[in-house]
């Protein structure tokens, strides 16, 4: 019997392999750069829903603090909660023009490394969805996010047909019908357990094994 961690992370290895997960990150940090360069003191300072305890200034120091520890080997507590509020507390009251100035010094020598953690491009697109949602920009681009969706789904949720927009995903007994970008949201925690619970299940027991992260308390609508 072929064990399902094993078969993850064959796949996941293919695809560092291939460049995906570099050309995935390299891409959401030219997007966010161009999405938050000639933004407003008030649209810096605005709450980001998908991260409430964060505004839009703290997500760009996250994802700039997160590339400066990768290539400078500070990964202590990675990913805790703790790892990640050191990178908006240290960064407070850095212009938001330097913050990107630096994360496009690091991601440059974060592209130039053989492998890059699959998590760091996930994150980065993850908080690329937060920031639009957050400024009114329109949603992701459905060709960054679809791809990751179609790899994950039927590793995430096994013994799940999960349908889509995008086909059938897994071939479980259990099925669940879905807008693709709403499941994607939610692996990353970005709904809520009552939100996954009203989707159309035949047996929403597989709830539990959607998110990476926990689950919100609060829905989220974007």
């Amino acid at each position: 019997m072929i064990d399902d961690q094993d078969v993850h992370a064959r796949h996941r290895n293919r695809w560092e392999e291939l460049g995906v997960f570099e050309e995935i990150y390299r891409e959401a940090r030219q997007r966010v750069v161009g999405l938050t360069m000639g933004l407003s003191a008030e649209e810096f300072a605005r709450t980001v829903p998908a991260c409430p305890e964060w505004t839009v200034h703290q997500v760009v120091a996250h994802l700039s603090g997160q590339s400066s520890d990768l290539v400078t080997g500070r990964m202590e507590g990675a990913p805790s909660d703790e790892w990640t509020a050191r990178h908006v507390a240290e960064r407070e009251g850095v212009p938001v023009q330097d913050l990107l100035e630096q994360w496009n010094s690091f991601g440059d020598k974060i592209s130039e490394m053989p492998r890059i953690p699959y998590q760091l491009a996930l994150d980065a697109i993850t908080h690329e969805a937060d920031l639009r949602a957050a400024l009114g920009r329109d949603r992701l681009p459905d060709t960054v996010w679809q791809p990751t969706l179609v790899w994950m789904t039927p590793r995430r949720l096994t013994g799940v047909t999960v349908k889509t927009e995008l086909g059938d995903l897994g071939d479980g007994p259990i099925t669940l019908e879905v807008e693709g970008y709403e499941l994607w949201r939610a692996f990353f925690g970005r709904r809520s357990r009552r939100q996954m619970e009203s989707w159309n299940w035949s047996d929403p027991s597989p709830v539990g094994k959607i998110p990476f992260f926990p689950a919100r308390e609060t829905d989220l609508v974007e």
